[in-house]
């Protein structure tokens, strides 16, 4: 184990916001909890220079924290994304972090009500306000608030959750334009599948993956997909049979997402 070594307060803060990078700097600001110092916890930590990716998580359970670990092992120092229900640019966000480190990719959502947050925090990402389904068209959007997370192109995942959660309710319900997994990264990738991809759409995982051409050696190097949503229903399995059949095998599984890498 690396021992804590001392090092000026002064250079320490510029190796951590170097790597942070402006945009995330200003949510870090007003992140910090008054009385606490400039920093994170009641020490007032801004992390060591040992530590490559920061002190910092934006992901929900962590999982930016993982990934960047695993393409450590594979030897991607920066990896590009594609973020399929990419809903905020640091909230919960398994590619912000991606980001603060200077990485850059595509982001999808279909929610309009939170494109302007991407134009002003993740200027330099390509944002693409569409939804993403296993057929081209447009889809009932069933909306639990403006910006809410739960949001989805799935009726039984978001009655689900608001049956689970009674302070919620389905408030509005939109149509939206939805393209394939496919049309994505030709329209917008280049035809080249980003080295990650995340996928969290509510329910339509498996659904939008399954749709598509994906497999080993023509998609990304790894995937980030979301197991569990709407009453906190367990997709794990099946979501492990579709991507192993693939040619993806499990590498980790956090609280809600699973996490796998190409085989070879």
């Amino acid at each position: 184990m690396t021992q804590p070594e001392a090092t000026p307060a002064a250079t320490l803060e510029a190796v951590i916001e170097q790597r942070l990078g402006e945009p995330l700097r200003r949510i870090l600001a007003r992140l910090e909890a008054p009385g606490e110092g400039p920093g994170l916890g009641p020490w007032g930590y801004r992390g060591h220079p040992d530590q490559p990716f920061g002190p910092l998580s934006y992901a929900q359970f962590g999982e930016d924290l993982i990934l960047l670990n695993l393409f450590r092992q594979l030897g991607v120092e920066r990896p590009s994304y594609l973020d399929i229900g990419a809903h905020h640019p640091v909230h919960c966000s398994n590619t912000a972090l991606f980001y603060a480190l200077g990485g850059r990719g595509v982001c999808v959502e279909a929610n309009p009500n939170l494109i302007p947050a991407f134009a002003e925090l993740r200027p330099e990402d390509v944002m693409v306000n569409i939804g993403v389904g296993p057929a081209e068209g447009e889809l009932p959007f069933y909306m639990i608030d403006e910006r809410s997370g739960r949001n989805s192109f799935d009726r039984a995942a978001a009655e689900a959750f608001v049956a689970a959660h009674p302070a919620f309710a389905i408030r509005e319900v939109r149509s939206i334009p939805v393209i394939t997994l496919d049309q994505v990264v030709a329209r917008h990738c280049g035809g080249i599948w980003p080295d990650l991809l995340s996928i969290d759409i509510e329910g339509q995982d498996i659904a939008v993956l399954a749709a598509s051409s994906l497999r080993r050696g023509a998609g990304p190097r790894i995937i980030c997909a979301e197991v569990v949503s709407g009453g906190d229903q367990d997709a794990g399995s099946d979501m492990a049979t579709l991507l192993q059949a693939r040619g993806y095998a499990e590498a980790f599984r956090t609280v809600g997402n699973s996490l796998f890498v190409a085989r070879g």
